[in-house]
């Protein structure tokens, strides 16, 4: 399970990270991914969409019509 389950501040309030906040999620297969937590406004905008993305993997040779791959 990734998402925290305890309360952070008040009881029955929940979880919400806050600014500044480190998080990792990490799967002994996969390794972890670490981010330091911003509000929106700070972070940079999104650019690298569905499209470049696909055409990222076509680039690297990882689209393949054979199933079994």
């Amino acid at each position: 399970m990734f998402a925290p389950t305890q309360d952070r501040d008040d009881p029955g309030m929940g979880f919400t990270h806050k600014p500044g906040d480190i998080v990792t999620i990490a799967a002994p297969k996969l390794g972890a991914l670490v981010n330091r937590m911003k509000t929106s406004s700070e972070c940079e905008p999104w650019t690298f969409g569905l499209r470049a993305f696909m055409a990222n993997l076509a680039q690297r040779g990882l689209l393949t019509s054979n199933p079994e791959r």
